[in-house]
């Protein structure tokens, strides 16, 4: 719910709307079982948006004549709570009072897991000793662990949650748009981009780079940019001799190992697989070139690599020649839809509708993630997932942005992101960070400036991890 949250507010619902339709929607929930007059409810919030629904639910049952008493768990500093000590009629307690008839539990929602902390596991247990009519909003506290909330109702929010079957559950409608589940937001980054801040170097994504040849030397050097400006710890580059001084001086943050020869071929197989072996997750593909050796080597190389792989560009049409090495990768493939074509025989419509089905049935047929860019990205995963990201502008068709976003996804994978995530975060950022340079440049922009203007962006959609 916290993604669906935060997304809801980028997609123009904000998150106090949402709040108050959810307080009101458990509040009918009651009024549909129980005559609320002279009732004596105890509510017991928490300092998160649940605890919020609660303090709503609350105003609407006193209003209904109910006898209402709220129980804190927690910091007082919130705009709900300030609305709440205005309300006479409203008792805000540090402890609970007993013979209630009606208790409701709105300490933790969704995105909580391990065992419960105090003073949430205290309540929780005092909720469940107590004999009154018991619900949960969104979701019963401690759900998961060993002691939740055994909640009478559970008024849900917007769609059914796992591990709710076994509860007489309510799936309320709250406003939600729909773009905030369909489409890639803010709230897909802040919930997903974690880093321990205990971490230590290298804890946070190690990233080889397989790319260049004698034509595009720079495409490998722009997907580095895009791993290391999205957050990874290091990037190594294998890139081919002839290229290995130039590639060097781009930035002393790279650290760039060379095979023999101009181009890739059987002989720098070895050189990668080895530098693998130190890595979390590679790029391959960004600006290889599509000599027969270079292609050889790619299907040699993802034969034998151990690691979470991000195929873009040439190696793209390497693969459409060796797709069964998909079935044993764990792999996101980043096309354009010329290249989707070559990938997969299949012309892509221009029908929206039936282009997602097409990429759909595609990610299933070939266990791979795709992202498939175009104005408005489709991210799609084997196992039926979809999304759509609508971030990013004209200005985007400069050369090279597809190589920094190989490189973003990447980033995420070695993150710890699975695959069909750091595709659609990737996807997000990479655009995002188009349009804040549309608003000072124009469409005058380059994949550089895109790769620069990274660490901002990031930071701007994940400002509360901070």
């Amino acid at each position: 719910m916290r993604i669906l949250d935060i997304n809801s507010e980028y997609f123009g619902v904000p998150r106090s709307t949402l709040m108050e339709n959810a307080g009101k929607q458990v509040f009918e929930a009651l009024r549909k079982r129980f005559k609320l007059r002279n009732k004596k409810i105890a509510v017991f919030c928490g300092t998160g948006n649940n605890g919020g629904d609660g303090f709503v639910a609350a105003r609407h049952l006193t209003g209904e004549g109910a006898k209402v008493d709220v129980i804190l768990l927690g910091s007082e500093a919130r705009e709900k709570f300030e609305l709440i000590k205005k309300n006479k009629k409203i008792k805000v307690l540090k402890e609970t009072k007993d013979n209630y008839d009606i208790i409701i539990d709105a300490i933790l929602g969704t995105g909580i897991e391990g065992e419960l902390r105090e003073p949430a596991a205290s309540a929780v247990e005092r909720i469940n000793k107590s004999e009154a009519f018991k619900v949960s909003v969104d979701v019963p506290t401690g759900i998961g662990s060993t002691h939740c909330v055994n909640a009478d109702l559970v008024v849900t929010f917007h769609a059914m949650k796992k591990g709710l079957e076994k509860f007489d559950i309510v799936v309320a409608d709250i406003g939600i748009p729909k773009e905030a589940e369909s489409c890639v937001g803010p709230g897909d980054l802040a919930v997903n981009l974690k880093r321990d801040k205990e971490s230590r170097k290298g804890d946070n994504g190690k990233v080889l780079v397989v790319g260049g040849g004698d034509l595009y030397y720079g495409a490998p050097v722009l997907s580095a940019f895009g791993v290391l400006n999205s957050g990874a710890d290091l990037v190594y580059l294998a890139v081919p001799e002839a290229n290995y001084e130039v590639t060097r001086t781009f930035s002393p943050d790279f650290i760039v190992r060379k095979y023999p020869g101009g181009f890739l071929s059987s002989r720098g197989v070895d050189t990668i697989l080895e530098i693998a072996k130190n890595c979390d997750c590679a790029v391959i593909g960004p600006g290889l070139g599509l000599r027969s050796e270079t292609k050889s080597a790619v299907l040699e190389v993802l034969k034998k690599i151990k690691i979470p792989v991000v195929i873009d560009a040439d190696a793209l049409k390497a693969i459409a020649e060796g797709r069964e090495l998909l079935k044993k990768l764990n792999a996101v493939l980043t096309p354009h839809a010329g290249e989707f074509k070559i990938l997969t025989g299949e012309d892509l419509s221009n029908d929206f509708e039936e282009r997602k089905k097409v990429i759909l049935r595609q990610a299933k047929k070939l266990n791979a993630a795709i992202l498939l860019k175009a104005p408005v990205d489709i991210i799609a995963s084997q196992d039926g997932r979809m999304k759509l990201n609508a971030t990013g502008n004209a200005g985007m068709t400069v050369g090279g942005t597809g190589d920094v976003l190989a490189g973003i996804v990447a980033s995420f994978m070695a993150q710890r992101l699975e695959p069909f995530t750091a595709a659609c975060c990737a996807a997000f950022v990479n655009g995002a960070a188009g349009d804040e340079l549309y608003k000072s440049r124009g469409y005058c922009f380059t994949a550089s400036d895109i790769a620069g203007e990274l660490p901002n962006t990031i930071k701007k959609f994940t400002a509360s991890l901070y």
